[in-house]
């Protein structure tokens, strides 16, 4: 299993998003008065670490012949896409929510979150109604997600560029962060179509995911980490410039 993770490289994806999540926790630190939907994004990344790290469970138990967990052999839960399609769900829509959120004009975001509303229960739905998620990622859900994300982070920008916002878009956390997840979702989820094709048989089409998943993480959780920091630098400085002042 550790010769996998290595070969592959898959404990990069790991270090990113600790090194995130640690970012997150520093700006909650050094920033006073901090939103609430930025605390929530902040513990979000520690929530995604986690689940990813109890992803492991199928390798752990492939490679060691189900000795450990002998109950997954040949059962719907020895492959970890069940885990994943929830994570989908849920990242999908609190990214979504995240977004709404900072929406002002009243009838957007009205609609938004009507989508989110049913987007989040066509979701549950979904899930809970086939064993295809224990086979393949959902590519309604990932789509139907995919496309309100977008949506949500498009009506942000059209919003900050026609109001004061855009004049403090160096220090705006949630402005880097939303060029991570735009690259992300339009990166990751086309390949995830093919999911039904990872298997140890496949290794070419292993290689070409965890390439693409990989770097995608990297900008994504790298961009969370550097905007954390950044910003919370910035807003440090603010802050000691207000005393002084």
């Amino acid at each position: 299993m550790l010769d996998f993770i290595i070969e592959n490289k898959i404990y990069v994806t790991y270090i990113f998003e600790f090194i995130a999540a640690i970012s997150g926790s520093y700006y909650l630190n050094k920033t006073p008065k901090v939103r609430k939907e930025i605390i929530y994004f902040s513990w979000f990344i520690w929530f995604v670490f986690l689940i990813d790290l109890s992803g492991l469970y199928s390798l752990w138990a492939f490679f060691d012949d189900y000795k450990t967990f002998p109950f997954l052999k040949d059962s719907l839960f020895t492959r970890n896409v069940w885990l994943y399609n929830w994570l989908h769900l849920i990242s999908l829509s609190f990214y979504s929510f995240l977004y709404i959120k900072q929406i002002e004009r009243i009838k957007y975001k009205r609609i938004l979150n009507y989508a989110l509303l049913i987007f989040i229960g066509f979701g549950i739905i979904k899930l809970s109604s086939t064993n295809q998620i224990f086979f393949t990622y959902d590519m309604s859900i990932l789509i139907a997600g995919v496309v309100l994300l977008i949506i949500a982070i498009s009506t942000y920008y059209f919003e900050l560029i026609l109001s004061d916002r855009i004049l403090y878009l160096k220090n705006n956390l949630l402005f880097y962060v939303s060029i991570g997840l735009l690259i992300w979702h339009l990166c990751v989820p086309p390949i995830q179509i093919y999911s039904a094709y990872f298997s140890i048989e496949n290794v070419e089409f292993i290689n070409m995911y965890t390439t693409v998943l990989m770097y995608s993480n990297i900008f994504m959780y790298g961009m969370f980490s550097l905007a954390f920091i950044y910003c919370a630098k910035r807003n440090s400085d603010l802050g000691l410039k207000t005393i002084s002042q």
